[in-house]
C-alpha cells in the first residue's frame, strides 16, 4: 500500500478518536446529577448583597422659573409732552419718587379760571340763600345755585387731578426696568411710559402634572435651585384651580424673601416641592432591568434561594447610583448573575460580605 495513504488514514483516525474523547468527556461534565430516580439540574451561581430601605424626603422635581413680585407697564393718564425724565433706566425707586413729567399747557390757566367761576357761584348761592329767606327767591332757584356751586368744585376738583398726573411717580419701590419714551415725546392717554418692577420678593412658579396636584397644598415648602447652584425658600401661596388646557398642568407659585439679591428674573430653576417622607433603595443603574412590558424591575432571591423581581420607579438620580421605591424593606438583590437568571428559578446565593471574608 502506498505510504502516503497509510499515514492519512492513521492520521484520519486519531483526529476521530480525539475528536469522539472531547464529546464524551463534556458530556460526563455537563450531565445533570441524578437522585434516586430524579434528575437534578445544576443550579446557577449568583452574587447577592442585602440592601436596607432609608427614609428620605419624598420630593416632587418639576422645571420652573423665578418671577419678581409685580412688574407693572404705567401708562400715560393724561395727553402731552415729555418735559422731564427725572430717572435713568435701571434706577433703584423709592415709592413716591419722580419718574418723569408732562407739560401742564393751559391746565394752570383752566384751573385758575374753574377757581374764580366758583367763587362768583359760591357768592350768588349765599345772597340766594337770605332771598329765599324773606321769600323773595324761588325755592328751585335757591337748589340752582347750590347745584352750580357743587359743579364748580367738581370742575376744579377735576382739573387739579389732571395737573397731578402730568408728574408720574412710583407707586411703590422698585426698579425701572425700562423708560419707553424721551424728551420731547407726545404721548396719548394709554400710551406705555415706564416699566417697573418690584425685587423685594422672589415669585417661584412652576406647572404641576395633573397626577401629582393632589398632594400639593398651600404652605407646602418650596426650594428653587438656579443655575449658578443659587438656592432660594419659599411656601405654595397659590395653587390653580384650572388646568392649562394643552398641557394638563396646574400652575403653582410660591413667595420667597430676596435674601440672594437677585436682579434677574425670568431665569429657570430646579423647583422641588417636599411631599413628606418615604423609603427607598439606592442601587447602582446596572442592577436594574426590564420586564416583557418595558417596566423597570431589579432581581433578587428569597428565603429558599428562588429569583423574585420587584417593579420599582425611579425617585432621584444621582452620580454614584439611583433611588428607587418599590423595593421590601430588607431585600437581598443579585448583583452578578442577574441577566441569566428568571423569575421562579432556584440558584445558589453567594452573600458578597461572605465572599469577601473568604478572601481575606
Amino acid at each position: 500500500m502506498n505510504r502516503s495513504l497509510v499515514i492519512a488514514i492513521a492520521l484520519s483516525i486519531v483526529a476521530i478518536g480525539w475528536v469522539l474523547s472531547g464529546s464524551h468527556k463534556s458530556t460526563k461534565e455537563e450531565a445533570p446529577s441524578i437522585v434516586g430516580s430524579e434528575v437534578v439540574p445544576d443550579k446557577f451561581r449568583v452574587k447577592v448583597k442585602t440592601i436596607v430601605a432609608e427614609t428620605m424626603p419624598d420630593n416632587l422635581y418639576l422645571q420652573g422659573q423665578i418671577e419678581a413680585a409685580r412688574e407693572i407697564e404705567i401708562k400715560a393718564e393724561v395727553q402731552g409732552v415729555i418735559t422731564r425724565l427725572g430717572s435713568k433706566k435701571g434706577s433703584r425707586l423709592k415709592q413716591g419718587d419722580h419718574i418723569l413729567e408732562l407739560d401742564l399747557s393751559d391746565r394752570l390757566a383752566r384751573l385758575k379760571k374753574a377757581k374764580a367761576e366758583l367763587e362768583v357761584k359760591k357768592s350768588e348761592r349765599k345772597a340766594g340763600a337770605k332771598l329765599q329767606e324773606k321769600n323773595l327767591l324761588s325755592k328751585n332757584q335757591h337748589q340752582q345755585n347750590i347745584a352750580n356751586v357743587l359743579a364748580g368744585e367738581a370742575e376744579v376738583k377735576e382739573i387739579e387731578v389732571e395737573i397731578s398726573k402730568t408728574r408720574v411717580k412710583a407707586p411703590f419701590a422698585s426698579v425701572l426696568n425700562d423708560v419707553h419714551v424721551e424728551m420731547g415725546d407726545f404721548v396719548s392717554i394709554g400710551d406705555a411710559l415706564v416699566f417697573l418692577v418690584d425685587d423685594s420678593h422672589v415669585l417661584i412658579s412652576a406647572e404641576v402634572p395633573q397626577q401629582y396636584i393632589a398632594k400639593i397644598a398651600l404652605g407646602q415648602r418650596v426650594e428653587a435651585t438656579l443655575l449658578d447652584d443659587r438656592k432660594l425658600e419659599g411656601s405654595i401661596s397659590f395653587i390653580s384651580t384650572s388646568a392649562n388646557p394643552n398641557t394638563k398642568t396646574f400652575r403653582i407659585e410660591a413667595k420667597a424673601k430676596n435674601v440672594k439679591n437677585i436682579m434677574r428674573f425670568g431665569q429657570s430653576a430646579r423647583v422641588s416641592i417636599l411631599l413628606g417622607e418615604q423609603k427607598a433603595h439606592k442601587l447602582t443603574a446596572s442592577l436594574l432591568d426590564l420586564d416583557s412590558e418595558g417596566v423597570l424591575q431589579v432581581k433578587g432571591v428569597d428565603g429558599k434561594n428562588r429569583v423574585v423581581t420587584h417593579s420599582v420607579d425611579i425617585i432621584r438620580s444621582e452620580r454614584d447610583g439611583l433611588w428607587l421605591k418599590g423595593l421590601p424593606d430588607e431585600f437581598r438583590v443579585i448583583t452578578i448573575g442577574q441577566g441569566f437568571v428568571s423569575q421562579g428559578d432556584e440558584v445558589v446565593a453567594v452573600d458578597e460580605q461572605e465572599k469577601a471574608a473568604e478572601t481575606l
